[in-house]
């Protein structure tokens, strides 16, 4: 075939994959390694083989009014910094004491979680942040997803971690984001890729006009089977172009395997859940998929604060609720771990418009039924003179905890990995999962 009739082709066929994060980075793959190609079937989930699910909180959560000092001079402290933000304390819903002594509690909003506290499920670990904390959403944002604060590294950390543990990369769904079609950095590597498909429904090869679909795609997939091609970059974009196919072709046959309960019933009007929903699809697939990504939006409460905040740990704990429960369904609650985070937490004192601003610290969430359930480490002191001075955020103290430990942790006791490679250096493990 002539080059212009590919170019005829390519223009005039109106075939599209909706999300491009994969078809990109399989460009750029197959460029750096030509001689790879990632069309072998998918290894199968062995009954060992474990899954982490990291949901994002977009915009910097605030932990001080999502985890909720009860007792001592915090919680005094906290209702003087928040003369209309602060909880009533007969609403707050009590869950333990801290290593410092401190009673604290969920956010009332946040019962279907302290359900799965009470069974042990669920980690609570306190002042979570990094030293020299940057408030800005984005940089402090890429040094989670890094696990790099001083912004070095271009690849994720669990990026780096599918590197590491799957050299030969030969299944393009190890890893799949449900984060928009933009891939997040936490999940960019080196040599695996990861689609970032936004939507299962959405993640599929469309044509105009819809009723020459089958046509097009045969036409695709001869024109890209084809014999020795006339050029090394148009290989490479030949195989980017299979290796795109293949994806779309796994993850949309394997998610109709999963058949929904009509007694868990996913909330159609939380964005979270939906997600939730289709990573509970994929997993039934049994695709290998090792890593999976979604988020929530929303957390940047600059002003008005606290019905939108509630709102949206209403819809976070109700996601993670249901999703665990089709887990159970499913079989697969001793398999799948999650894990949340957010950019930062917000500022002690509420500000002048009833919100509050960027800070520092912030609680984390692990859930699952290898988890230790309980609290980590104590909630973050409120006393002024452990606040940084004209910003009324808590200081990075020694009774914060690096979040390069829960990665730690995540990586030797869950991926069963050496996670120095990946963090730069040793981190404190935190005990918080079972063997």
């Amino acid at each position: 075939m002539s080059k212009t009739t590919r170019r005829e082709f390519i223009k005039k066929s109106g075939m599209t994959v909706l999300s491009v994060g994969l078809a990109q980075q399989a460009f750029w793959r197959h460029v750096r390694a030509a001689s790879e190609n990632v069309l072998t079937q998918a290894a199968a989930l062995s009954p060992v083989d474990r899954i982490l699910v990291v949901i994002q909180l977009d915009g910097g959560n605030d932990g001080l009014n999502t985890v909720i000092p009860l007792s001592g001079s915090a919680a005094s402290l906290y209702r003087q910094y928040r003369p209309t933000l602060a909880l009533p304390e007969a609403d707050v819903l009590p869950i333990g004491t801290d290593a410092s002594g401190t009673l604290i509690g969920f956010h009332p909003n946040m019962q279907p979680l302290a359900e799965l506290y009470a069974r042990g499920h669920v980690a609570v670990i306190q002042s979570v942040g990094y030293p020299n904390p940057n408030r800005s959403h984005f940089a402090s944002q890429d040094i989670w997803h890094t696990a790099d604060p001083e912004g070095r590294k271009r690849t994720g950390w669990l990026g780096e971690y599918l590197d590491i543990a799957f050299p030969s990369a030969d299944n393009p769904l190890l890893a799949v984001s449900l984060a928009g079609t933009r891939l997040p950095l936490t999940l960019r590597a080196e040599h695996v890729l990861v689609p970032a498909v936004g939507s299962v429904t959405n993640y599929q090869f469309r044509t105009q006009p819809p009723g020459d679909h089958q046509n097009k795609m045969q036409a695709f997939l001869a024109l890209n089977r084809e014999g020795a091609p006339e050029h090394v970059l148009r290989e490479q974009i030949r195989l980017a172009a299979l290796d795109t196919y293949e994806s779309v072709q796994r993850l949309q046959s394997g998610v109709q395997r999963y058949t929904p309960d009509p007694t868990i019933a996913y909330n159609p009007q939380n964005s979270l859940a939906r997600a939730l929903q289709q990573v509970a699809q994929i997993l039934a697939a049994n695709l290998g998929t090792r890593i999976l990504y979604v988020s929530i939006g929303g957390f940047d409460t600059h002003q008005a604060q606290a019905t939108p905040h509630a709102t949206l740990l209403a819809r976070l704990s109700e996601a993670i609720a249901t999703f665990y429960a089709d887990l159970v369904r499913l079989g697969l609650e001793d398999r799948v771990l999650l894990m949340t985070w957010s950019e930062f937490g917000r500022k002690v004192v509420e500000n002048g418009n009833q919100g509050t601003d960027h800070g520092t610290v912030g609680p984390q969430f692990l859930i699952g039924t290898r988890v230790k359930g309980g609290i980590v480490g104590e909630h973050p002191s409120l006393r002024p003179e452990d606040l940084n001075p004209g910003l009324g955020d808590p200081k990075f103290s020694a009774r914060a905890i690096d979040f390069r430990s829960t990665y730690a942790t995540i990586l030797e006791k869950w991926f069963l990995v050496d996670s120095r490679e990946i963090l730069g250096g040793a981190f404190e493990l935190l005990d918080v999962l079972r063997a």
